[in-house]
């Protein structure tokens, strides 16, 4: 098995996460989990991807030194992870709850 093969099922089988998606820099979806549908994973790649470019923007027009690599975004429900790399972003999307207070 490969190093990605590896990595994508230690991401399955961690609590909480409900998809997985990997997509080019323009939002082609190359993979994604199973039980994903792909009318979602296309919105998540689309939405991930145009939210990603603008991101990168912002950081370097601030510092063009720096580089964005890694996105979290909270909502109220989910958690969504994007990480960068030279040709694909890696989207997951995991459940999330507030602790209790």
């Amino acid at each position: 098995m490969s190093e990605v093969e590896e990595t994508l099922e230690r991401v399955k089988i961690q609590a909480g996460v409900e998809g997985y998606v990997i997509c080019s820099k323009q939002g082609q979806v190359l993979r994604r989990l199973p039980s994903m549908t792909q009318a979602q994973a296309e919105i998540y790649a689309d939405f991930m991807s145009q939210l990603s470019r603008k991101a990168r923007g912002v950081v370097r027009d601030l510092n063009p030194k720096n580089e964005l690599r890694y996105l979290r975004l909270r909502a109220k429900r989910h958690e969504v992870l994007v990480a960068f790399d030279q040709e694909f972003l890696v989207i997951v999307i995991q459940r999330w709850t507030p602790a209790s207070t």
